[in-house]
């Protein structure tokens, strides 16, 4: 397994799969999502297309 460096310098192991994470919910709106890799955060939308699911709310830093 490969490993990865976090935004705060922890270290962590990579998978050599991708694995799918799901958010089922009534208001994805409320959900937020951070890449601890990049720091990118992202809010749920209201498009049910796959790829516009989330929406790019602050940019890498």
């Amino acid at each position: 397994m490969k490993k990865t460096r976090l935004i705060n310098n922890v270290e962590i192991q990579e998978l050599d799969q991708a694995v799918e994470l799901k958010v089922i919910t009534k208001c994805p709106t409320k959900w937020i999502l951070i890449d601890e890799e990049t720091g990118q955060v992202y809010r749920g939308s209201e498009n049910k297309e796959i790829g516009k699911m989330w929406e790019l709310i602050t940019k890498q830093k």
